[in-house]
């Protein structure tokens, strides 16, 4: 291989790891899905786990506090290839009544959809849905109404394919 091929080879590696994110979503219009990050988060720092780890996506980089949609910048987290449902989980601590939880998803790859769509978020041990994400492409995040369910943790499960999201923020219902 010469100089010049094993150049090209790189650059194109480099290429595939940087984040070029057209974003035409456009969160003013909508009002479903406007956020409030000045309300505490519940999840940021707390024990997480996972039915899996796959490409160095450790289960507590989605409660880092870091937003960052690109994976190769170190703050997402990804499933491994396995069978079954994917999982990914965050303990509160104590029981909480859980307004939202704000999921924000990898946007650096163009097979997004595979990575999110048909996610459920539960809450609880007793895994209350709160909701399933369905996949718009660009969208930099997933506000999940969970209606005031009560529990100490908040899981996120994918029957089917890798689970890979970049940060979980789970907030209290309003009093």
């Amino acid at each position: 291989v010469s100089t010049q091929s094993t150049g090209y080879i790189l650059k194109l590696i480099y290429n595939f790891r940087t984040t070029s994110v057209d974003h035409n979503y456009d969160a003013a219009i909508d009002t479903e899905n406007q956020l409030d990050l000045l309300e505490k988060n519940l999840a940021l720092s707390k024990q997480t786990t996972s039915s899996s780890t796959g490409i160095g996506g450790e289960p507590a980089r989605a409660v880092d506090g870091n937003t960052e949609g690109n994976f190769y910048r170190g703050s997402c987290m990804a499933t491994a290839v396995q069978q079954g449902v994917h999982w990914w989980s965050v303990d509160l601590l104590d029981a909480h009544n859980v307004g939202h939880v704000i999921v924000f998803p990898r946007l650096d790859y163009n097979q997004g959809k595979m990575l999110i769509d048909g996610a459920q978020v539960y809450v609880g041990e007793h895994e209350h849905l709160c909701g399933t994400i369905e996949y718009v492409e660009n969208k930099p995040w997933y506000k999940v109404d969970c209606r005031g369910l009560s529990g100490s943790s908040v899981t996120i499960k994918k029957a089917a394919g890798y689970l890979q999201f970049c940060e979980v923020i789970v907030q209290a219902a309003e009093d």
